[in-house]
């Protein structure tokens, strides 16, 4: 009987499976080949497109780095551009690659940074403390002020900004040194005009220290020394008149009530020039004062003082501010009296003292009435010493009483103004601190 195939293709099996085993050790030695041809050509294309700036040849602690020619990627162009030293080191603190700026700072090109010792850019004696602040794992960042080695054996103070981060398992670091001399310089420029400052300020002082005690000096002379006089005057005035009134005629007791007058005058303008110096020149105590209550007991001693007059106060309660009690009474007693003052000739005359629409961190208050009222176009002279809109034989008054209310506020941070119409009233405004609720 015939054999079979299958026995006939069995007789030379072993000679067979040894040539197809060195067939196929040969076509996995040539798929290697050509991998790594591949690969060998990818690299070329990656270094001719740019797809790589360096290449990293040698073990571990033993590199060596090949820059590779790619100017035109925007990276590249960017470090070179930016006004920061930066510079990526190994981890074994050798400078891989520097941009030109750091360059600039050290007095040496890129080029001849890359390869040295990281730690060569500090003077020795900033070595250990560079070290330490250039210490950092992967992810990690740090900041410190340097002093960088400078051309010609100079320094340059620079803050130090490095990171670590991993490429392909090889730890490296990143640094950004900004050149601080500009900073620097500016601010011995700022020190040494903080120092002018203070010595212009000393002097100031002085002269205003100076300045106050002639002005003392001068208060004094006021208050004694002028008041003799005056008061000579108007007495020896009023002796005239009454010793001798029967031998003078209308004219000349005219003359000598005239002379009193004035002597009376003279003497309310001292003490208003008093009042206004205190509030120049006194010490404040600041302190929670009713605002309310003071103006409350004003418009009682007003009443008080002149009960044959009808008129209808409207006094807000509540308006607490932060103030020196002394001066803040001042200021409504001299808006209150003012506002008294003008109604005098209006029926159904009416005043009020009350809030109107604050301002940040401040209140502000009011004090309105329906008197005589003022021209608007004269309303910035009401707080000039010695201004008047009103003829002095129509309402009484110096023109300092203003004056101290927009002095006194001045001094408590806030400010002053008006606003009214001939025949329609006034209203001042002034604004204060407000008092902390607690």
């Amino acid at each position: 009987m015939a054999p079979s195939p299958v026995q006939k293709a069995s007789n030379p099996a072993r000679p067979a499976a040894g040539k197809a085993g060195a067939i196929g050790a040969q076509g996995a030695e040539l798929a290697e080949v050509r991998a790594q041809l591949r690969e060998a050509y990818e690299t070329i294309e990656a270094i001719r497109s740019g797809g790589v700036d360096s290449l990293v040849i040698g073990p571990p602690g033993h590199e060596q780095i090949y820059a590779l020619a790619s100017a035109d990627r925007p990276y590249r162009l960017i470090v070179a551009a930016m006004n920061e030293g930066a510079a990526t080191i190994s981890c074994r603190g050798i400078i891989l690659d520097a941009n030109p700026r750091l360059g600039a700072m050290t007095g040496q090109t890129g080029t001849q940074l890359a390869g040295t010792a990281v730690l060569d850019l500090v003077p020795s004696a900033h070595r250990p403390a560079f070290g330490r602040v250039l210490d950092v794992a992967v992810g990690d960042s740090a900041r410190g002020e340097v002093e960088l080695s400078g051309p010609g054996g100079t320094t340059v103070p620079a803050l130090l900004a490095v990171s670590g981060f991993d490429l392909d398992g090889m730890l490296l670091r990143c640094l950004v040194l900004t050149d601080l001399t500009a900073q620097r310089r500016a601010e011995a420029e700022v020190r040494t005009l903080n120092a002018e400052l203070e010595a212009r300020v000393a002097l100031r002082t002085a002269e205003l220290e100076r300045v106050n005690k002639n002005l003392e000096a001068f208060t004094y002379s006021v208050s004694h020394d002028l008041r003799s006089p005056l008061r000579a005057l108007s007495g020896f005035s009023a002796a005239l008149v009454e010793d001798y009134g029967d031998r003078l005629d209308e004219t000349g007791r005219g003359y000598a009530g005239s002379i009193m007058a004035a002597s009376e005058r003279m003497a309310v303008l001292i003490d208003d020039l008093l009042v206004l110096s205190r509030v120049s020149r006194t010490g404040m105590n600041l302190e929670p004062v009713d605002l309310s209550a003071e103006a409350a007991a004003i418009a009682g001693e007003l009443r008080s003082g002149d009960p044959g007059r009808q008129v209808r106060f409207t006094i807000e309660d509540g308006i607490r501010v932060i103030a020196d009690r002394s001066l803040i009474r001042t200021v409504v007693q001299n808006l209150l009296e003012n506002a008294w003052k003008f109604t005098a000739r209006r029926e159904g005359a009416a005043i009020e003292f009350g809030r109107a629409a604050p301002e940040e961190g401040m209140v502000c208050c009011c004090v309105r009435d329906n008197g005589a009222g003022f021209d608007p176009a004269y309303a910035a002279k009401l707080f000039e010493p010695f201004e008047r809109l009103h003829d002095a034989a129509e309402f009484a008054g110096t023109g300092i009483g203003l004056a101290s209310v927009a002095r006194i506020i001045e001094r408590h941070g806030g400010r002053t103004w008006a606003e009214g119409a001939v025949g329609q009233g006034a209203t001042f405004y002034f604004t204060l601190t407000a008092a902390d609720p607690a």
